[in-house]
């Protein structure tokens, strides 16, 4: 499935590339909680729904903001 040309950017790639990025930062900023709270406590739970809500909301507006509408359903 081809993705939806804007201004020479493929929309597909773009939502693909800020989704890494987005999954990447998350992964560093929960490895280094992960170390002062530990994985097993309940208080990193908390902090780890928080942190992936609050990124994933996060990268929900940005796109929408780049685009106008909510690419989560183009793949």
């Amino acid at each position: 499935m081809a993705g939806e040309i804007i201004q020479g950017l493929d929309v597909v790639d773009i939502q693909h590339f800020v989704g890494r990025k987005n999954r990447k930062f998350q992964a560093v900023i929960l490895n280094e909680i992960e170390d002062v709270l530990g994985k097993d406590t309940e208080e990193f739970q908390k902090v780890r729904k928080l942190i992936l809500d609050g990124f994933n909301e996060y990268t929900r507006s940005i796109l929408r903001i780049i685009f106008g509408n909510d690419l989560e359903n183009v793949r």
